[in-house]
């Protein structure tokens, strides 16, 4: 991968900034990215950074992604959230599906987003000649839906014991309806609406068994040997729920540190909070989590790329291990974040701080199960122990 196209990409995501910045009560105001935003992204190279190049994409790598997706996400939650789960979703059906499946899905070189969910709340799908036939089937928190082209989904299916397993789906827009039920406090823009199929049927060459997938057995010959897509499956979806928390936490601490100059603290001498020793203590405490927070990620996302490149597997201690820098990232974003609202005094109250959006932006992240601190931690500390991980999903 050339230097120059992850240098312009993550360039490309540092200049929508301000843009992003300037937008962000809009897309909280509206539940919604303005298409524009969108267009931006897209002009910008920056919903293909995971696209393999033989598809109109960049084919560059996890710390292309993560840097893109980190700059994204310092100016608005949404859109940073909106960019982690776009990609990485070219990535994974990039390493799902065959040739017929994706020659549909990305056509002759268009513009194509993603969404998708493995996880239904509700699913009647049955065996049929050729395929299967969706009579209903809801899946929840579907990121992107209302920007997609394309929806991949998980559903179970009988296995060849007489058990179930669970198999990927992708089907195209028209063939399903996006709810309006994403009333949220957080990440208000990044449209993680319910998604309902019902009546249609699903060609078998877009469907893939999920335990297949994920070794790689559907993957077309021209993506064998490349880097990117012998990354490990599980870590990387990993890293997309957790890829935004860097840039979250880098926006509070740049919005805090420019009320710091300006405001005092109430009911004291300090006119302004950068004269005050407890000021001081927060904001370099809060740096440091930050800091310690981005040499966690880049170690691990530095690790995936250099087995990637050079045909290593992880172990299952390294991908626990892994999981848990993930985890503990997100906890030392959510004590720098929480070390600056103790100083941001009750203007963080009002609904146009953006210093509170970024909060609420953060936390409705933090607490997504993929990422809890305490469970990826304590599963590390298990296999540290001696015991089996208390999870399937390694």
């Amino acid at each position: 991968m050339a230097t120059d196209i992850k240098q312009t990409l993550v360039e490309n995501g540092t200049a929508l900034i301000p843009k992003l910045r300037e937008l962000s009560f809009e897309i909280d105001r509206n539940s919604a990215i303005p298409d524009e935003v969108v267009q931006d992204l897209q002009s910008n190279g920056l919903l293909k950074v995971l696209r393999p190049e033989i598809f109109g994409g960049h084919q560059t790598n996890m710390r292309t992604y993560t840097e893109v997706v980190t700059e994204i996400s310092r100016g608005n939650g949404s859109a940073g959230w909106f960019v982690s789960l776009s990609n990485i979703r070219d990535y994974m059906i990039s390493y799902a599906f065959g040739q017929q499946a994706l020659d549909e899905i990305f056509g002759p070189g268009e513009e194509v987003i993603l969404a998708g969910n493995f996880k239904p709340i509700k699913c009647e799908i049955e065996k049929a000649e050729g395929g299967y036939f969706i009579k209903e089937a809801q899946w929840p928190f579907v990121s992107g839906s209302p920007h997609a082209d394309w929806f991949y989904f998980g559903f179970p299916v009988a296995d060849e014991n007489g058990g179930m397993e669970m198999a990927i789906m992708v089907l195209p827009r028209h063939e399903v309806t996006v709810l309006d039920d994403w009333n949220v406090m957080g990440l208000k823009g990044s449209g993680s609406n319910s998604v309902r199929v019902e009546n249609v049927f699903l060609p078998e060459h877009r469907v893939s068994l999920d335990r297949l997938a994920r070794q790689g057995e559907y993957m077309i010959e021209p993506l064998k040997h490349v880097p990117l897509y012998q990354t490990p499956f599980v870590p990387s979806l990993t890293l997309s729920i957790v890829a935004p928390a860097l840039g979250l936490a880098q926006a509070a601490l740049d919005l805090h540190m420019e009320r710091v100059g300006k405001a005092g603290i109430g009911n004291t001498f300090y006119n302004k909070m950068s004269e005050a020793p407890i000021t001081h203590l927060q904001v370099a405490q809060a740096q440091l989590k930050i800091d310690s927070a981005e040499l966690h990620l880049y170690r691990a996302v530095d690790m995936l790329d250099d087995y990637s490149v050079r045909g290593k597997q992880l172990t299952m201690e390294e991908g626990i291990r892994m999981k848990a820098d993930f985890g503990y990232v997100n906890q030392l974003c959510k004590e720098a974040i929480d070390l600056m609202t103790e100083g941001a005094g009750s203007v963080f109250s009002y609904n146009n701080n953006l210093f509170q959006l970024v909060y609420r932006d953060f936390l409705s992240m933090h607490l997504h199960g993929f990422i809890t601190p305490n469970s990826l931690i304590e599963t590390y500390g298990r296999v540290m122990c001696g015991q089996e991980p208390n999870t399937y999903f390694v």
